[in-house]
C-alpha cells in the first residue's frame, strides 16, 4: 500500500494583509496617543515661587520682619541650623542673622530702626546672578554697609565690581561660607569716594545681597537709606514715589545718579509726573551722560507736591535712581528710590506705617484693598491717563495691588514709620517672581528603540 504525503498549501499575505494591517497599527498608535497624552511634549514646566532672603538687623539697630501672610515657612540663615519650621505671626522680630522665608506670592519687608529716630526699610530679595545697587556713600562720613547672603548649604564666590564718578575700580573677590553672611563695609570698598554704584556677581552658589547706606558725622546721625538692587539696565526708568515738602520749618533736595554700564554715553531725557501734571526740569530735556562713571546731577527746585514719580528715556541702556535729602527742624535724614519693575498681582504687609503711593504708566488701572489698624478692609479703584497719586486716610496694615490692564504700571510708596518721622522711600513689586522648572512627562519615543 502507498502512502500518500500531502502537503499543506503555502497561504500567502498579500494585499490583503496589509490593507488589514495598517488600520490596526493606526488605530494602536492614537490608542497610545490618548492614554499619553503627552507624547508631542517630552518636558512639562511647574511653576512655583522661589524663597526669599531677608538681611538681619544691620549696624546694630533693632528690626521686624513683616510677612504678607501667615503660616510661612522659616529659618535663620547660620551655621547652627538649616531646619524650617511654620510661624503663625506676620511680625517677626530679627537678629543680625539674615532670614530664610519660603516662597509665596507677596512681598515681604523689613523695618530696621538704628536710632530712635533713623530708621530704614527694604524689600527682601530672591537675589540673582548679577545685581546692581546704584547709590550709597564711601566718602569719611560713610558707615553703610554691604551684607552678602548665602542661604545655600555650600560656599559661595562673589565678585564685586565698583563703579566711582572718575573710574571702574579693580574687582574685589569675596567667598562666603555656606549658610551664613559676610558684611563689608561701603569704605573699605571705594575708601574716600562719594559717588559709588556697585556690581555684585555670584560666581558660585546662591548669594542673595543687600545695600544699607548710612551716614554719620562724629555721633551726629546724618540718616539711612536701604539701596534696593536692581538686575538689568533699561532705555526706559521709572523712579517713585518721591518726598517735597513745602513746610516751613523743612527742606528737600534731590539728586538723580546715573550709570551706564555700556561703552557709549547715553543721551537722556526727563519727565516728573505728580498729582500737578507732568513737565520738565530745566535742562532735562536732552542731556548727555558719560559711560561707565557715576554721575550725580542735582534736580532743580520742584514746585510739584509731594509726592510725585519720574520717567527718564535714554538712547542706551541706563542705571538710575534718585535720593532726597531733607531737614525737618534741624534733623537731617534721606532717602534712596531705585528704579521699579512693573506690578503684578501682590500683597504686603505695612506694619501699621504712614503711607503714600505714586504709580504711573500709559494707563493706570488698579484695584486696590486694605486693612487698617483696627482690621477693615477698605476697597478702592484708581484709574488716570499716565500718572495716579493715593494717600490712604490713617494708617495701613495689609494692602493687595491688583493690576486691571496689561500695559505695565510701576508703583512707589513714601513710607513715615510707626513712632517716628524717618523718611523712607519702597518700591511696589512682588519680589516673588514665579520660577519655572523643566520636569520629564511621558514620550511616545520612549515606547521605541533607535
Amino acid at each position: 500500500m502507498k502512502i500518500m504525503k500531502i502537503r499543506a498549501p503555502k497561504i500567502r499575505l498579500g494585499i490583503s494583509y496589509q490593507m488589514f494591517l495598517a488600520p490596526v497599527l493606526i488605530l494602536s498608535i492614537s490608542l497610545v496617543a490618548l492614554l499619553v497624552p503627552q507624547a508631542e511634549q517630552a518636558l512639562s514646566v511647574s511653576h512655583d515661587y522661589p524663597a526669599v532672603i531677608c538681611p538681619g538687623a544691620l549696624l546694630g539697630g533693632t528690626q521686624i520682619i513683616s510677612l504678607p501672610t501667615k503660616n510661612l515657612q522659616i529659618r535663620g540663615v547660620s551655621a547652627k541650623s538649616s531646619k524650617l519650621y511654620a510661624t503663625s505671626l506676620t511680625q517677626l522680630g530679627s537678629n543680625s542673622n539674615p532670614t530664610f522665608v519660603s516662597g509665596n506670592s507677596g512681598s515681604e519687608i523689613v523695618f530696621n530702626a538704628i536710632t530712635s529716630s533713623i530708621s530704614a526699610d527694604g524689600v527682601c530679595s530672591v537675589g540673582g546672578q548679577s545685581e546692581w545697587f546704584i547709590g550709597g556713600s564711601a566718602g569719611i562720613t560713610s558707615a553703610g554697609v554691604l551684607n552678602l547672603v548665602n542661604s545655600g548649604l555650600s560656599e559661595s564666590s562673589v565678585m564685586i565690581y565698583p563703579f566711582t564718578s572718575k573710574i571702574a575700580l579693580a574687582p574685589i573677590p569675596v567667598k562666603v561660607k555656606a549658610n551664613s553672611d559676610s558684611k563689608i563695609s561701603l569704605s573699605s570698598i571705594a575708601p574716600g569716594e562719594n559717588s559709588v554704584a556697585l556690581n555684585v556677581v555670584t560666581q558660585s552658589g546662591r548669594v542673595t545681597s543687600f545695600l544699607l547706606d548710612h551716614q554719620k558725622q562724629g555721633l551726629r546721625e546724618l540718616g539711612a537709606s536701604f539701596v534696593n538692587p536692581v538686575f538689568a539696565p533699561s532705555k526706559q526708568v521709572f523712579i517713585g514715589g518721591l518726598f517735597n515738602s513745602k513746610a516751613k520749618n523743612s527742606s528737600t533736595s534731590h539728586l538723580i545718579r546715573f550709570l551706564v554700564p555700556g561703552n557709549t554715553n547715553a543721551n537722556i531725557s526727563m519727565t516728573v509726573y505728580g498729582a500737578d501734571g507732568s513737565f520738565t526740569p530745566l535742562g532735562f530735556d536732552q542731556l548727555s551722560i558719560a559711560h561707565q562713571k557715576v554721575i550725580d546731577i542735582d534736580l532743580p527746585t520742584l514746585n510739584a507736591s509731594s509726592p510725585f514719580g519720574i520717567e527718564i528715556n535714554s538712547d542706551q541702556p541706563i542705571f538710575a535712581s534718585a535720593l532726597t535729602n531733607t531737614k525737618t527742624n534741624g534733623v537731617p535724614d534721606y532717602a534712596w528710590a531705585t528704579q521699579l519693575s512693573p506690578i503684578s498681582k501682590f500683597a504686603l504687609n505695612l506694619a501699621g506705617s504712614s503711607a503714600s503711593f505714586v504709580f504711573m504708566g500709559k494707563q493706570v488701572s488698579l484695584a486696590l484693598s486694605w486693612q487698617g489698624v483696627n482690621g477693615k478692609t477698605q476697597r478702592a479703584n484708581l484709574d488716570s491717563p499716565d500718572v495716579a497719586v493715593w494717600k490712604p486716610v490713617g494708617t495701613i496694615r495689609g494692602l493687595t495691588i491688583t493690576p486691571r490692564v496689561k500695559t505695565p504700571i510701576y508703583g512707589g510708596a513714601v513710607l513715615m514709620n510707626p513712632g517716628g518721622a524717618s523718611l523712607n522711600y519702597l518700591p511696589l513689586l512682588a519680589n516673588q517672581a514665579l520660577a519655572g522648572a523643566s520636569l520629564p512627562t511621558l514620550d511616545i519615543r520612549t515606547l521605541t528603540h533607535d
